[in-house]
């Protein structure tokens, strides 16, 4: 026996002799520490998601985006481009027994297929990308318009894309000054991306080289990318060229929208996540540990930060939303499967085969 457990074995029998020997003195009542909740939006707020089966004629589906009529453009299994119906659009109604219709609107038949999607209320449009005879993957832009009777057929824009640079952000392909944009890495021994431009309508495609790399933010902005993005981050806009240095630590991972700046710190005690605006001002910390952003986009309608942390025993995800007015953490959901986003709503999957449901809140109503 060590000297510690000598001491501690001692030490029990004093207590115990002295507590045969005095009286027990009057004892409170033991204090019970709970742990406060994380309040959740759904109380917060007095909101409800809308649910949207999960599968379409027996086969999954993943959402893209949401269209301004409440139907979404998403991808079935084969990859497949998909107009896709709920039979409800009420909140908290779908999900089991409900029943969703598809159209489909593109089928690129190859990988990576629909690499990017973009929609105003008169039209929508795609980006798909599949492998030629050589094995290079080959891009078109498509375009399709919205009328009363659903998406009509689609036509080809352009073939003209460049080697075309996707990172899952809503913003990869946009409409905004009458054309469509995207970028692409250009070819030659120095990096640049091009900012690729087409109208609408069709014509020829106009290409404006920046130095570096870069991704897409919301129009006009671009945002530094890759290694660019570690401690030298910039925002550019592609309309004048006028740029500004974004405020962040040299060995800080920086990856901006056109209002907030996602910083990805690795301390000693561990990987957390900040946000800021690109001045430097508001900086604060809205994860730590294992959580990581839902989006590539940062500070969805300029307010909030989507995060998910799946949790290695089950496997379920716990999905929560930053407010960053009020920097407080609300939890939207617990047990989740897929969860994602586009620049306005939020979702998250439940249930698997022919129990799979999409859950999918509009953050505009939060905020």
């Amino acid at each position: 026996m060590d000297t510690a457990q000598r001491f501690t074995l001692a030490g029990t029998a004093v207590l115990a002799v002295a507590w045969l020997v005095w009286p027990a003195p009057d004892r409170p009542e033991a204090a019970t520490t709970v742990p406060e909740a994380v309040p959740t939006v759904w109380e917060t707020w007095d909101a409800e998601p809308v649910d949207w089966p999960g599968t379409v004629d027996g086969e999954a589906w993943t959402p893209l985006t949401q269209l301004h009529d409440g139907t979404f453009l998403g991808t079935d299994e084969s990859g497949d481009l998909l107009h896709v119906r709920n039979r409800t659009s009420e909140p908290g109604e779908g999900g089991e027994g409900a029943e969703a219709t598809a159209a489909v609107l593109a089928e690129p038949g190859g990988v990576p297929g629909i690499v990017a999607t973009a929609a105003t209320r008169e039209r929508v449009a795609w980006i798909a990308s599949v492998p030629d005879e050589r094995g290079r993957v080959v891009s078109q832009v498509w375009t399709a318009d919205i009328g009363e009777d659903g998406i009509g057929g689609a036509r080809l824009l352009t073939g003209d894309t460049g080697d075309v640079i996707t990172s899952g952000s809503a913003y990869d392909l946009q409409f905004a000054a009458e054309g469509l944009h995207w970028l692409a890495t250009a070819q030659g021994a120095s990096l640049v991306t091009e900012h690729r431009s087409v109208p609408v309508d069709g014509g020829e495609v106009a290409v404006v080289g920046h130095r570096g790399a870069w991704q897409a933010a919301a129009w006009p902005w671009l945002a530094s990318a890759g290694s660019d993005s570690l401690g030298e981050a910039r925002l550019v806009r592609t309309d004048t060229g006028a740029g500004l240095k974004v405020f962040s630590e040299a060995d800080e991972l920086t990856l901006c929208s056109a209002t907030w700046c996602r910083l990805i710190v690795n301390a000693e005690d561990g990987a957390r996540i900040d946000l800021v605006r690109p001045d430097g001002t508001d900086r604060v910390t809205v994860a730590e540990g294992f959580a990581s952003a839902v989006s590539p986009d940062v500070g969805l309608v300029d307010r909030f930060e989507p995060l998910v942390e799946r949790a290695t025993a089950t496997g379920g995800a716990t999905v929560s939303l930053f407010d960053l007015r009020d920097s407080r953490t609300y939890l939207v959901a617990t047990e989740a499967g897929e969860s994602g986003a586009d620049s306005r709503r939020l979702w998250w999957s439940t249930g698997t085969g022919e129990l799979l449901v999409w859950h999918v809140l509009d953050l505009t109503g939060l905020a």
